[in-house]
């Protein structure tokens, strides 16, 4: 089943809180969605429902709690997730009554899910949103992708983000355990635009992801160079004390949006959200992988071996 599938539902979404990649692909399925008559209620945290209502301010929104995510901002990813795992296992058991509860209470359909794995109900149609039916493991590791595997079969339905062929999201989206997969092509929130935006402006970075990780970037970014507007949360550009003109609040999305479509270059993590945006908007891109989050870096090394877009290093090369 295809979105466009989907008329006159009563239709229950929640995105994950690892960053607001998760939000920004959900904003064209929700878009989507309404158009074809279809009912959408959001459950999410506070900072997800302030993006989500920029763009649908007449929308139903729950008060819904997040996973407790925690990085020291070591690179560590793994060690950081394993930390924290009874505290992500216990939210997980807790979600989905709460899911439950939500079905019952506002007579939802579908349940739509991005990638949390606890987001569903027995008494609704539960499809999972997501662009890795595996994770970028070790071999060692092969318990959390059972567990993982284990999890997504309790969905209807799968939504891959991407084509058959994968040319995004490559062997994160091979569907070798035969789930019940659709794919549905990528989820920009910039094909709600116009295409015919003038490239104005040279160089647009993007902080994004994990605060400790986005002062990091962003450190390394107005070291090197003092012209690239730089998109970042408020919580970092206030952390560094930067407040000249170059320097903008992500708070904002639509006013985000408007530079971004503008920009010539783009300079941002290898988050799988990012790349569907640049990929839509056919802009330049250098790809800065966060420190040892493993499909950042599988992603970055995908999209270069495609040549969807120059590497820093192919830029370098080139000059």
């Amino acid at each position: 089943m295809q979105p466009k599938d989907i008329h006159g539902r009563r239709i229950l979404l929640s995105p994950l809180n690892w960053g607001l990649g998760h939000v920004s692909r959900c904003i064209p399925l929700i878009n989507e969605l309404l158009s074809l008559e279809n009912t959408v209620i959001v459950a999410g945290d506070k900072d997800q429902q302030a993006v989500f209502r920029q763009y649908f301010p007449d929308l139903k929104y729950i008060d819904h709690e997040g996973y407790p995510f925690n990085f020291k901002g070591e690179g560590r990813f793994e060690s950081d997730l394993l930390r924290q795992f009874g505290k992500l296992k216990m939210r997980l058991r807790q979600e989905s009554v709460e899911a439950e509860k939500y079905v019952e209470e506002h007579d939802v359909d579908i349940v739509i899910s991005d990638h949390r794995y606890g987001f569903s109900s027995p008494k609704a149609y539960n499809i999972l949103l997501t662009h890795q039916l595996n994770l970028p493991l070790k071999w060692y590791e092969s318990w959390v992708q059972n567990w993982h595997y284990r999890l997504i079969r309790e969905f209807h339905e799968i939504w891959v983000p991407d084509h058959e062929d994968s040319p995004l999201s490559g062997k994160l989206s091979h569907n070798s355990k035969q789930f019940n997969v659709t794919y549905i092509g990528n989820l920009s929130r910039f094909s709600l635009y116009p295409c015919d935006e003038e490239k104005e402006i040279p160089v647009v970075a993007i902080i994004s992801g994990p605060n400790v990780y986005g002062k990091q970037l962003l450190q390394e970014i107005i070291k090197n160079d003092n012209e690239i507007i730089v998109i970042a949360p408020r919580g970092v550009l206030k952390e560094l004390n930067l407040s000249e003109k170059r320097f903008v609040a992500s708070d904002d999305w639509k006013s985000c949006d408007a530079l971004i479509r503008k920009a010539e270059r783009i300079i941002s993590r290898s988050g799988y959200s990012t790349l569907m945006d640049i990929k839509h908007l056919g802009a330049n891109c250098e790809l800065i992988p966060t420190p040892g989050q493993r499909e950042q870096i599988y992603l970055k090394q995908l999209w270069d071996e495609n040549a969807v877009c120059l590497s820093a290093s192919q830029v370098t090369n080139k000059q």
